[in-house]
């Protein structure tokens, strides 16, 4: 499960409850780990706790404007959602993207196709796990 939307989180939409137990739940977002906090609610702390879901943020708003796509985040949503949802093989999955991204935008000019590849290769590692724990968020590196 995924959410793109941080103010969704701030709103208190009840995204986390359609997490499976033992999930993951990722979260673009531009918060530290105490912002995330302070913002995230106590009841979808509590679910998440009890629950043991995997909570994992990415900041794609900063990626893609440094990367030079501006406010356009999906690529790196997507990759970072392939990578943690483990559908199939990460190299297997990145390829893929890749293959589309270079099909989708080659008309448009190598820079274009060469500025989403660099998109799915940041997406696939620019995610951070967040550990959740009743009321307390914590920040981790992934691997």
């Amino acid at each position: 499960m995924a959410c793109h939307v941080p103010s969704y989180i701030i709103k208190g939409f009840p995204m986390v409850r359609d997490v499976k137990p033992g999930g993951t739940f990722l979260i673009n977002c531009q918060w530290t780990p105490e912002e995330l906090d302070k913002h995230m609610p106590a009841v979808a702390k509590r679910y998440i706790a009890a629950n043991n879901i995997q909570v994992y943020t990415i900041n794609a708003i900063d990626l893609a404007i440094e990367i030079g796509m501006g406010k356009r985040t999906n690529t790196i949503l997507q990759s970072a959602f392939f990578t943690l949802a483990k559908v199939m093989p990460q190299e297997e999955a990145i390829g893929y993207m890749k293959d589309a991204a270079t099909h989708s935008y080659l008309k448009k000019g190598q820079d274009i196709v060469d500025m989403n590849h660099k998109a799915i290769d940041a997406g696939a590692t620019a995610y951070r796990l967040r550990e959740v724990r009743g009321a307390r968020v914590l920040g981790h590196r992934h691997r």
